[in-house]
């Protein structure tokens, strides 16, 4: 049977979509076909289909032949979990991982937006939500549609120094590849050719980078809160995922791209906030990441 020998572990908006949609182009490839699994990851809620066991989990790689040379999921809350790589290093030998790394002020109301664009937070300003984490650690003002109230606590989510050190505490650094948004941003060919390198890949360049999952929210939340109940409603019956054509259009019209500015007071706030964690994530990948923290 076929086994992953490659995770993106994420983080969270900060290019894993991209990076799994380019790789999964490459023939030496296979990608899971559902991209975020998250069957590693037992410390975490995610609402989502279970999978009944590791025989199960591994069905999403029967497809792979013997021309992938690299077999691979990307589950993005992988690098928050405290458990997702210990489970991972107990099932499988020699597993190679990225991660993607980002400004955590940047990050931050990134995850809040998408958070709220697929319903799991139901505060608009991210702000509010900001400061509303320590009621939610004592369960307090937690969206009925949230399945985990770890996800709306941003401040850990983004903690990547924290995050980082934890996964070089079981894993040895051959084995993990670091790349940073702001590098495949200002140079997407030299870390494409870094991250074949890593995975002993040939060159692949026929396919052109495009950005997946960039910022969106819901223009209309009445059409997101129809898709949410329209969603319960097809688990509770059994049924398969439908989307008519009425749906199709109302979505289509309902998204629009982009994203709320911070104000410089908040931005202040958090870059304070980050700060240990930045100059801990700095000292791990022998980087200068100065610029992130302005104040």
């Amino acid at each position: 049977m076929n086994k992953p020998n490659f995770f993106i572990l994420g983080a969270p908006k900060c290019g894993t979509t991209s990076l799994a949609y380019w790789l999964s182009q490459h023939p030496n490839v296979f990608m899971s076909p559902n991209k975020e699994p998250h069957y590693f990851s037992n410390d975490l809620n995610h609402n989502i289909e279970p999978w009944r066991d590791y025989e199960h989990y591994l069905s999403l790689y029967k497809s792979a032949d013997s021309n992938h040379k690299i077999i691979g999921e990307a589950s993005t809350w992988y690098l928050r979990s405290v458990t997702a790589v210990k489970n991972i290093e107990a099932k499988l030998d020699n597993v190679r991982y990225i991660v993607m790394l980002r400004n955590p002020v940047e990050m931050a109301p990134s995850l809040h937006g998408q958070l709220l664009f697929v319903g799991r937070e139901n505060v608009v300003d991210f702000e509010t939500a900001w400061h509303l984490q320590e009621r939610r650690l004592r369960g307090e003002a937690i969206p009925g549609n949230c399945p985990d109230p770890e996800f709306l606590q941003y401040r850990k989510a983004c903690s990547l120094g924290e995050q980082l050190e934890r996964l070089y505490k079981t894993v040895s650094r051959d084995r993990v590849l670091v790349i940073f948004l702001e590098d495949i941003e200002n140079d997407v060919h030299r870390e494409w050719r870094r991250i074949l390198k890593f995975l002993d890949l040939p060159m692949w360049t026929d396919l052109d980078f495009k950005a997946e999952n960039r910022a969106k929210y819901w223009q209309w939340r009445w059409i997101r809160n129809l898709m949410i109940l329209y969603v319960r409603v097809l688990r509770l019956l059994g049924l398969p995922w439908l989307r008519t054509g009425l749906l199709k259009y109302l979505v289509g019209v309902s998204i629009k791209s982009g994203r709320k500015p911070l104000t410089l007071q908040l931005c202040r706030e958090l870059e304070v906030e980050f700060v240990q964690d930045v100059n801990k994530l700095a000292k791990l990948t022998q980087r200068d990441l100065s610029h992130w923290i302005k104040g």
